[in-house]
């Protein structure tokens, strides 16, 4: 490239500077550029060594090594400068991680990489959250599954939520489960599966797969111990009182359970219950049920019909206030979302 042709001005400068300061990796990499554009690649190559012994701190060289490393097949190699790059120049991990999340299709690549996933490596936070939403899901659970067990730290909080979601989504459930309890060890993996809310399936780090409760002026909802959800919803409010997204079994059919209470002179809200296949392509309704006013305190049972290939579903329960002035008050129990065939 032309604009990386260093002058014969410039070199000079470059070659009196090193008279002076003779372990300067800057400087022998700047002038390993000049040899490179006047057709000198062996000198090129041992002015970049040079530097790169020096220091590691130096990105023209790192990326020379890095191209060198990868012209040879030298795949540890190369990641150990890309490791050196990216710690230390960290504005540069923009262009360079998705050139690495890329090659995480290549088992070798994986190996390679898979040494520098600890919280300490600066880089390895946002490699992950970038390989979670770009990576197949096999390849990814493929790096990081042995070392999964030091990626639960809060900076892999999303990469770890989007892609045991991602592989429930593919029917990957034994996979996804057992990467939860490695990255989630003190979360009780069997309570937070569960479909009513409890303290182990409340926790938003967790979302969508994690309840989400509504929260705002007109409708808010809370969770007691007994997995109860307590709703309170204004006159004429519309708005979402609860949802998240369960991992099933496709081509099966469910029940959809639960009570409504509502306290004494309480006015009816219009609840309804939404259940969409959360599929790859986009979420399709598959159940759309308003609830019977007159069902206070009665058992209400939907069934569930889950099409073919949906390996996870939404569920969601939305509320339109009352007409009248007073709020609404009550309390959602039995949660209960059971396969029956």
């Amino acid at each position: 490239n032309p604009q990386f042709i260093i002058s014969s001005r410039d070199a000079d400068a470059a070659r009196a500077s090193l008279v002076h300061r003779p372990l300067n990796a800057s400087l022998l990499s700047f002038y390993g550029l000049r040899a490179y554009s006047i057709g000198k690649p062996e000198l090129a190559n041992a002015l970049m060594a040079s530097a790169d012994t020096i220091s590691r701190r130096d990105a023209f060289s790192q990326l020379w090594m890095i191209e060198q490393k990868s012209s040879a097949d030298d795949v540890k190699g190369a990641v150990a400068h890309y490791n050196a790059l990216l710690s230390v120049h960290p504005a540069m991990q923009a262009t360079f991680l998705p050139v690495l999340v890329s090659a995480v299709a290549y088992p070798e690549v994986r190996v390679a990489i898979r040494p520098y996933l600890y919280p300490e490596t600066r880089w390895s936070a946002p490699f992950l959250d970038l390989a979670s939403q770009r990576a197949e899901v096999d390849q990814y659970r493929d790096l990081v599954e042995p070392v999964a067990s030091r990626l639960g730290g809060d900076g892999y909080n999303v990469s770890n939520a989007r892609i045991i979601y991602r592989m429930l989504q593919s029917g990957l459930v034994g996979d996804a489960w057992r990467l939860f309890s490695l990255v989630a060890p003190n979360v009780d993996v069997g309570a937070f599966r569960t479909f009513a809310p409890s303290v182990a399936n409340l926790d938003p780090k967790w979302l969508p797969l994690s309840w989400t409760l509504g929260q705002s002026d007109d409708i808010s909802a809370s969770v007691s111990g007994d997995g109860t959800i307590d709703v309170t919803v204004a006159p004429t409010a519309r708005g979402l009182i609860a949802s998240r997204d369960m991992a099933i079994a496709p081509s099966s059919t469910y029940v959809l359970g639960h009570r409504s209470m509502y306290e004494a002179d309480s006015p009816r809200a219009s609840l309804r219950w939404s259940i969409y296949c959360s599929a790859q392509n986009g979420p399709q309704l598959i159940v759309d049920r308003f609830v019977p006013t007159t069902a206070n305190s009665k058992l209400v049972q939907l069934s569930v019909k889950v099409p073919e290939n949906c390996n996870l579903v939404r569920v969601e329960l939305s509320a339109l206030g009352s007409e009248g002035q007073l709020a609404s008050m009550l309390q959602i129990t039995d949660l209960k979302l059971t396969k029956t065939n």
